[in-house]
């Protein structure tokens, strides 16, 4: 494996300096190849596969979207809006085509500062990840508003979204979600699986997935306690569904970190 299985709070901008992967988020496979690129948004599970025998040299840069948000003005929300709401589709392979040209010069520019002392380079990196920003804005994230600006429940199902994150710890009923944001269950349901791809409870059961990863990764907090606190009262059910999110028990998840 040439990237354990895992996922983060933060958005990573990834770069192929040399060889081969196959990248693998959620259920997408892509293919980078040397000088290739690709930006995974926050809480997606992923991981890389290179041929066994073969070399490969790669970088990686996690950083906080909101950290680039917080910097802009108020009025620059909408620059990432989609994330906000699309995550599985922000995903962005940074491949060899003419309209990647300038985003895909910018990888090793970032890069190329890797072994430095971050003082003297962290501002220019800043700079360089908001340049990045503003191209996957023009390229991919721009096109994803537009299409969602034809949602009539877009502001709902944010809503809804927003309130899953905030109290994925406790039991949250379908009946309660839909009367949050005024629609009926049926409709609810049908509006959030359109606009995010996945059922209010898969996407509630892959936040709780995700936090518990955190728990694992940065404390010693027994698995047990780590189910309770990611609102899983049965740890048989945690296990079941940990497994089905991230292909491996959570024993052997926090092995792996």
């Amino acid at each position: 494996s040439a990237l354990y299985l895992h996922c983060h709070p933060e958005a990573e901008l990834f770069y192929m300096e040399q060889g081969e992967v196959h990248f693998y988020i959620e259920s997408q496979e892509l293919v980078l190849h040397q000088g290739d690129g690709l930006f995974i948004p926050p809480d997606l599970i992923h991981h890389a596969e290179h041929e066994p025998g073969t070399e490969c040299k790669f970088y990686a840069i996690v950083f906080s979207t909101d950290m680039l948000e917080e910097s802009l003005p108020p009025y620059c929300k909408e620059y990432f809006d989609a994330l906000r709401t699309q995550k599985l589709n922000c995903i962005y392979p940074i491949t060899d085509t003419d309209f990647n040209r300038s985003l895909r010069a910018l990888l090793p520019q970032i890069f190329q500062y890797f072994e430095q002392d971050i003082k003297t380079c962290e501002l220019t990196l800043f700079g360089l990840l908001l340049c990045a920003w503003q191209e996957l804005y023009n390229l991919h994230f721009s096109v994803l508003n537009e299409k969602a600006s034809f949602s009539p429940t877009r502001a709902e199902i944010q809503t809804a979204m927003k309130y899953i994150q905030q109290n994925y710890a406790d039991a949250i009923s379908l009946s309660e979600l839909a009367a949050k944001v005024g629609l009926s269950e049926g409709h609810f349901c049908r509006s959030f699986k359109n606009f995010t791809g996945i059922t209010p409870f898969a996407y509630l059961n892959k936040i709780r997935i995700i936090k518990s990863c955190e728990l694992l990764s940065q404390t010693n907090k027994k698995i047990t306690d780590i189910a309770i606190l990611c609102g899983f009262n049965n740890i048989s059910y945690f296990n079941r569904v940990f497994y089905r999110v991230m292909g491996v028990p959570p024993s052997e998840y926090r092995k792996s970190i």
